[in-house]
């Protein structure tokens, strides 16, 4: 992605060993290689708690504890999505100086992220170029950090496997300018070495997560789940463990909320941005292109929480546009939701949680 917020070109790996490798890419952007210290060491990751921006000032509460009620923004704008690249910018920008109440967009950016953090952004590719976060949106995400000072190269897009990021049509870089791109399967990231219990879950975590990032944003793409209900930002964590797979019985409850109570995502997530230009209503989780809908829009918030009960809110209007019976009357709400809302990780109750329709022209 470049300064302009382009991926740049592939850099190879041939001749280098595992060890070699990840140093290359990780030290060739200033101070990362530094992100495999521990977080406590570095000093850049705050107590557990409300997140912390730069300044060290407490954020909206994650779980919405305090004096103010979580907000998500839906953003659309005017004529939809034909300049795609331009679009993304557009909404995003309104988003942040909406979620920041400030007029300059550096300022904004500024409310939640330094010049001295290394950003992982978690997209979803796990779909192809048909219903993945877009790359244009996290080259949009990567502007807006260049633009409160985050370097380039302390810039990581980032998803399971690098495999699948290719396939979803980002540009692989594990070495240049940045901002970075790959999986966790990069040969010597991986996942930590023995797995985390968290509730009902034992699973080990990307890496990228635990010693990498000093912050996180995580964007998913909105579509409907056959066995989760639907995919949004708590259900994009799932790939951030090694064995997602064992955690789908009984709509994915508990196991999304624990997966998402994790120290390290609790801490560190600072922003959610949702890809919702297409969304899928039914027969996900692969791409059903009979039952993809267009949003024309993005969902921003800090509380991931509020997020998906939204955008699930949002998905049922659509699924009733459609013919189709809500998520309730197929008893496939998510009960997730309520159960990472328990958990202290954001807000379920919809009627607890602000609104914003953000018209862009």
């Amino acid at each position: 992605m470049g300064s302009e917020g382009r991926m740049s070109k592939s850099a190879g790996r041939d001749g280098l060993t595992r060890r070699e490798f990840f140093k290359t890419a990780l030290s060739a952007a200033a101070g990362l290689g530094a992100c495999l210290a521990p977080a406590a060491a570095r000093g850049s990751a705050s107590s557990a708690g409300a997140a912390k921006g730069p300044a060290g000032a407490a954020l909206r509460s994650p779980g919405g504890r305090g004096t103010t009620r979580p907000l998500v923004l839906i953003a659309r704008r005017t004529g939809g999505a034909s300049d795609a690249a331009a679009f993304y910018k557009s909404v995003l920008d309104a988003s942040m100086r909406r979620l920041a109440g400030t007029e300059r967009i550096d300022d904004a950016w500024a409310a939640f992220f330094s010049p001295e953090d290394v950003v992982a952004i978690k997209v979803n590719a796990i779909n192809g170029r048909a219903l993945s976060t877009s790359p244009l949106l996290a080259g949009a995400i990567a502007q807006g950090l260049i633009s409160c000072g985050v370097a380039p190269k302390n810039i990581l897009v980032w998803d399971r496997t690098t495999r699948e990021l290719e396939a979803a049509g980002f540009t692989v870089n594990f070495s240049g300018n940045g901002p970075l791109c790959f999986g966790t399967d990069a040969p010597s990231v991986g996942y930590e070495s023995s797995p985390t219990e968290l509730g009902s879950i034992g699973s080990c975590y990307s890496r990228i997560v635990t010693e990498v990032a000093t912050a996180l944003i995580n964007a998913p793409v909105l579509r409907e789940h056959s066995l989760a209900g639907v995919s949004g930002a708590l259900k994009n964590n799932y790939g951030a463990i090694h064995n997602p797979n064992k955690y789908h019985a009984n709509g994915c409850s508990p196991f999304v909320a624990d997966v998402n109570s994790h120290p390290a995502i609790r801490r560190k997530t600072r922003l959610n941005v949702c890809d919702a230009v297409r969304v899928q209503v039914h027969g996900g989780p692969g791409y059903k292109p009979k039952w993809t809908k267009e949003f024309n829009g993005i969902l921003v918030s800090t509380d991931p929480v509020s997020l998906d009960a939204v955008g699930l809110d949002e998905t049922d209007k659509m699924r009733k546009a459609a013919g189709l019976r809500s998520f309730r009357e197929e008893g496939r709400y998510p009960g997730y939701l309520a159960a990472a809302s328990q958990l202290g990780l954001g807000v379920s109750e919809r009627g607890a949680i602000d609104v914003v329709n953000v018209e862009v022209a």
